[in-house]
């Protein structure tokens, strides 16, 4: 029997020896249409592959949410951030880097370059997501979250750039993920309106390998204060902080918003900057079949099936 490829060496050591649960490799041609200063030779000269991979989220931290928006008990929403957003999956994914940057290194030869993982000691980072789809790992949805078809949205991805010239992985092929003509749940139950209704042609286009994808242009403005705890049912004042009519989403007028912050900072919350505080376009999302498997558990009292189109026949 031939020995195993570096290829698949390093796969085998991802998903064995760093506990990952997907991995896909990308060559370097398929960044060609990154921005500037995101091409993972700015990062790493001479990087020829990028090596991707990912850790599930365990549905119970995700579906804290439910807890938070449907119950309003909001403490228990922190457990979403401990283990299904910011930290556990995070520390995982930067030991993984870590790892598995030394064992290419070692096996290889050429050098190896961990990139981080979420807000982790300030560093600049590529595009975990698009990382992801070049890889071959899933879609973009219209969220513009990276979905892949065993877990939806309930991903956290890695990735480690290299010398090493390997086996690239083929783009995703498989049934489409998410079709935002027919499903608007996570536009739906956004709470800010900041995920778009989905209109032919409105979308992002990415492309790569060959492959083309369109996203929602998501208003971050209005994702970024409902993460900042400034809904009504999520600050101390009773009222929307934010408008729910803003237009433009880049250059809106943020100075009320900001003067709120320093007049009712965040007290309970684990993070200065509490990107987790949402999360309703990840944890209600269908993809990834959460849905059918805890319909009737009670966990949550949302249909998302109102959400979605029913197919023409």
């Amino acid at each position: 029997m031939s020995e195993l490829s570096a290829t698949q060496q390093i796969k085998n050591y991802v998903l064995h020896e760093c506990h990952m649960d997907k991995v896909g490799i990308a060559g370097i041609d398929r960044f060609n249409e990154s921005p500037e200063g995101q091409h993972p030779t700015d990062f790493l000269p001479g990087c020829k592959s990028v090596i991707v991979f990912c850790t599930r989220l365990p549905d119970g931290a995700v579906e804290t949410t439910f807890r938070a928006f449907e119950d309003l008990n909001y403490g228990v929403h922190g457990i979403y951030g401990a283990f299904g957003y910011s930290g556990a999956p995070n520390y995982m994914l930067m030991f993984a880097n870590y790892r598995l940057s030394r064992f290419v290194e070692k096996l290889t030869g050429c050098t190896a370059m961990p990139e981080p993982c979420g807000p982790t000691h300030g560093a600049k980072m590529m595009s975990m997501r698009h990382c992801a789809y070049a890889a071959g790992l899933g879609e973009f949805g219209w969220s513009s979250l990276m979905l892949t078809p065993e877990f939806g949205p309930r991903n956290r991805f890695g990735a480690v750039l290299t010398t090493a010239e390997l086996e690239p992985d083929p783009m995703y092929h498989g049934p489409q993920l998410c079709d935002p003509a027919r499903c608007h749940v996570c536009e739906k139950l956004c709470p800010t309106g900041a995920i778009p209704p989905y209109t032919e042609g409105s979308g992002r286009i990415v492309e790569s390998g060959g492959k083309e994808i369109a996203y929602g242009q998501v208003n971050w403005n209005k994702c970024r204060i409902m993460c900042h705890g400034t809904g009504k049912d999520f600050n101390e004042s009773g009222t929307d902080i934010i408008p729910q009519d803003l237009e433009d989403p880049i250059n809106d007028d943020l100075t009320n918003i900001n003067r709120y912050y320093s007049k009712y900072p965040r007290r309970d919350y684990i993070q200065h900057n509490p990107t987790w505080k949402c999360g309703n376009c990840l944890t209600y999302c269908p993809v990834g079949s959460w849905y059918e498997k805890f319909r009737d558990t009670k966990l949550t009292n949302t249909d998302v099936d109102q959400y979605i189109d029913k197919e023409e026949v």
